[in-house]
Order: C-alpha cells, then sequence, then structure tokens
C-alpha cells in the first residue's frame, strides 16, 4: 500500500494505472472537458425524440426496486453499468481505443500477489497438483439448486425480487438488470437487431491465384486467437500462455444494443460449434443467430423442460432487454442435444474465489495438452468457456501464467469491439515494441477479479462433429 502513491492516478476518479501515459489518455478520454461529449456519442437514436426513448422503460416500484444504481456510460457506448462499475467499464473502454501503437513507453503489470496465492507456473509442472487439496468444488446449477446466495448473473438476494411461484423466486433488478419489469423492447431496438450489424462481401484472390468470396460481419472478428498466441509470444512476462481453438469468433455488442452480453457468449461458442462442425453443428446452418432467434431457442428449451425454472424468475425473456445467464445459456444448449457442464465457483476453505477459479480453468486447458516439451504457447482445439460473475459475462478464450508464477484469464469480452490497433496487428502481424498494450483488453486478473465471490462457467464438450461420432 505504501507504494501506491507512486502510481499515477485520475484526480477525478479512483482510476489509476502504472502508466502515466495510459492514466493520461483515460482522462482525456473519460473526464472530457465541462462533461462535453463529441458529436459521435449518444445515448439514443438521433432520429428518435426523446419520449419514444423512454417507451418501455417500465420502472419497477420502490420495494421491487434494487439499491444497486445504474447510470448510462458517459463514453457513449449505450451501456447502463452499475455505479460501482463505472470506473472498470470505463477502463477497458480505453484498453479497447487507446493507440496501441509503438509510441507508448513499457507498461508494468499490477503485482497484487498474496505470499499465500497459488503459484501456478509450479502448480502445472506437477500433473498430480490439482487432484490433491486446494481443488475447487464444482457444484451443478442446472436446476438452481444451492445457498440462498447462489447466483444467476449476480447475487442469489432474497431482499430483491418478488414472492416466490411453486418456491420458485421472481427475480429484480438485481440479477435482470435494469429493465428487469420491462415487457417489450422499444421498437427501434427491435428493427435494430432484426436487421443485424452491416456485412461486407468482398472478392479477393487468394495465395494460389484464385478468384474467393469473402464475407466480413461488422461486430465479428476471425482470426484472433491466432493474434492473441503471437502477443504472447512475444510479451517477455508471458512464462506459459494457453488458449483455445482459433475457430472461435471474437463477437461483440453493436452500438446503443444494450447488455445483450449473454446472447453475444452463446453466439461465440456457437461460432465454434459451426466452424469446427462440432455435434449440434447442424442447428445453425447459415449465419450466427440473432438476439431473437436465440431468445426464441431459450424460451423453447423451457419449454422442453431444461431449467424451466427460468421462465418464472425472469418473467420470460421473449422480446426484452432481461439479463439472461449460465442456466439459459445451459438449457439453449441442453435442448439441442449439445452436451454441456455448468458449474458455479466460489470461496473454499483453502482458496479465494478467483484462484479457485485460475485453478479449474488451469486444469480445463491442462488436461487438453501435454507440458513435457518447452512450447510457451499452446493453442489447443478446445471449446472456448461461457464465464458468468455478477452482472456481466465474457468468453475465455485462454489462461497465461506470468514469470511472477501470477496468473491472467484471457477473454473476449462483447462490450469492447475489437481495436482497430488489434485489427491491423491481424491483418499485418508487424511485432509491435509493447505487445502489453495489446493484450491488455482481452486481460482479466486479480485485480479484476477478486472483486467477486462466486462465478459461474459453462463448459461444451469437446466432441466429434455427428458424422465422426457415427462413423467411430
Amino acid at each position: 500500500m505504501d507504494q501506491a502513491t507512486d502510481i499515477p492516478n485520475c484526480p477525478f476518479c479512483p482510476f489509476s494505472d502504472a502508466d502515466s501515459q495510459f492514466v493520461a489518455a483515460h482522462i482525456e478520454f473519460c473526464h472530457p472537458e465541462n462533461g462535453a461529449r463529441s458529436e459521435n456519442d449518444y445515448d439514443r437514436p438521433d432520429d428518435l425524440p426523446e419520449d419514444s426513448y423512454q417507451d418501455n422503460q417500465n420502472p419497477p416500484s420502490d420495494e421491487e426496486d434494487s439499491p444497486e444504481k445504474y447510470v448510462d456510460c458517459p463514453h457513449g457506448c449505450g451501456e447502463i453499468v452499475l455505479s460501482t462499475e463505472l470506473n472498470s467499464h470505463l477502463d477497458l473502454h480505453m484498453a479497447e481505443e487507446i493507440a496501441l501503437e509503438d509510441s507508448g513507453a513499457a507498461q508494468p503489470e499490477p503485482q497484487n500477489l498474496d505470499a499465500d496465492a497459488p503459484k501456478f507456473d509450479e502448480l502445472l509442472e506437477d500433473k498430480y497438483a490439482f487432484q490433491g487439496k486446494g481443488r475447487p468444488a464444482s457444484k451443478g446449477i442446472s436446476q438452481r439448486t444451492g445457498p440462498k446466495k447462489k447466483n444467476r448473473s449476480g447475487s442469489r438476494s432474497e431482499d430483491f425480487g418478488t414472492a416466490p411461484t411453486n418456491g420458485v423466486r421472481r427475480l429484480g433488478r438485481a440479477e435482470l438488470g435494469p429493465h428487469a419489469h420491462e415487457k417489450k423492447m422499444p421498437s427501434w431496438l427491435r428493427k435494430m437487431l432484426e436487421k443485424g450489424a452491416k456485412t461486407t462481401r468482398t472478392n479477393q484472390i487468394s495465395a494460389d491465384g484464385k478468384l474467393s468470396k469473402h464475407e466480413e460481419v461488422e461486430n465479428e472478428m476471425v482470426d484472433v486467437i491466432p493474434a492473441l498466441a503471437r502477443l504472447c509470444d512475444q510479451d517477455k512476462s508471458v512464462q506459459r500462455a494457453f488458449l483455445c481453438s482459433p475457430k472461435v469468433r471474437q463477437i461483440f455488442k453493436m452500438p446503443r444494443e444494450g447488455g445483450f452480453c449473454g446472447y453475444r457468449n452463446i453466439q461465440m461458442l456457437v461460432s465454434h460449434i459451426q466452424e469446427s462442425q462440432s455435434l449440434g453443428h447442424d442447428h445453425f446452418p447459415e449465419s450466427t443467430p440473432t438476439i431473437l432467434t436465440l431468445q426464441d431457442m431459450i424460451e423453447q428449451a423451457w419449454d422442453m423442460g431444461f431449467n424451466s425454472t427460468g421462465r418464472i424468475e425472469t418473467g420470460g425473456i421473449r422480446g426484452t432487454r432481461k439479463y439472461i445467464g449460465t442456466p439459459e445459456a445451459q438449457a439453449l444448449f441442453m435442448s439441442l442435444g449439445i452436451p454441456c457442464e455448468a458449474n458455479s465457483i466460489g470461496e473454499t476453505q483453502d482458496l479465494r474465489a478467483h484462484d479457485a477459479l485460475y485453478m479449474n480453468i488451469a486444469e480445463y486447458f491442462r488436461n487438453a495438452c501435454s507440458l513435457d516439451g518447452d512450447e510457451k504457447i499452446l493453442v489447443t482445439d478446445l471449446p472456448p468457456v461461457y464465464f458468468q460473475h455478477q452482472g456481466h459475462s465474457m468468453t475465455i478464450v485462454g489462461f497465461e501464467i506470468r514469470d511472477n508464477g501470477s496468473a491472467n484469464l484471457l477473454v473476449f469480452d462483447p462490450m469492447f469491439k475489437t481495436s482497430p490497433a488489434m485489427r491491423r496487428f491481424i491483418r499485418s502481424p508487424v511485432k509491435p515494441s509493447d505487445p502489453t498494450r495489446l493484450l491488455k483488453a482481452y486481460r482479466r486478473g486479480t485485480p479484476y477479479l477478486q472483486k467477486f465471490k462466486l462465478f459461474e462457467i459453462l463448459k461444451l464438450s469437446d466432441s466429434k462433429s455427428s458424422s465422426e461420432a457415427s462413423e467411430a
């Protein structure tokens, strides 16, 4: 703590970072003079009157409302976030947009290591390390059984929501977000989701001289995993990194859409199923299923009896902006015959929640590859992992161990798009002078994760395609 005074910090909020240039950019980007926004920022579509945007908000009564306060992102991304999470949200905008070029000085990573924290480099060297003391106990969540504070997208608190129906409690804003009581999303948003992201089609000449058609979706990016592998290899502070299959696409929200992160993460898992032709790919024969399509599929899964209490807990999700969580993702995949496993991870007697999460994800990757060699970067065929904590979800695509024994998750966060600098690196992989600047937007380490006491993850089984399975 004595060293905190040496770390540059923002004079307007608690944000701080060891890189003074990053702090300066944060101030310029997140605290513009007089609070003015650029003309590109927005709270609502410019062609709609103010009262149109307020349609269907349906604020809950005082007794139903959560004490958690939601605020509009001042950056103008359209997200409504908890006030307590605003600074973290703005920090990630900085990691998304800051000029991640060769002009910056090297950025040291925070060293928040406790003396009793696990050293993951040592654990991975011992193939029996995960079978002994400290292995996190996992608990299935398919029927939402568990302690009262068992979670969907945050704290399952008995203080919020409405009275139980058949022993199942209707959830409130604490779990379902600011639009928990909404019956129908605004018509402009529905039209935007129906239209989907802009798709660009071009003709390209391949290396063998053949003409091929190339399609690029505005909110999707391919070949991000190979780029992350190169960056981790170039980062000298990384001792070893594991990555999931390169066949997953990074998918992020469209401007103004709001908190549909759960659906975007499902889309990323679906992208792996599609590209790898794994079991269930025939349910997604064409492009990425839309958010509205996924809502229909989840409702159909409830009709079939998969995690059907979700309908009572949410009041139904079709055509609304209510948050979804791991149980909805699990119900969707199970209803399609796609094998998956959902677990909750909390604090144990020996491990804090985020250390237990690290252990679980490290074991997931460790079991898929041999550690006998000295490879620094191991790219696997594993599917990505759906990852949930209070109020937000992401997709875990990798795990890295630092040279000091600490760990990071590598994630695709649907709230943040692929940065222009990252896109340039993917297309023209010139070695950057500081790879940590490009990796910052994809890393979630202890300073971020230690704020949460409970996590949920969903893993797809690394199964063969239906055709391969029938031939086996």
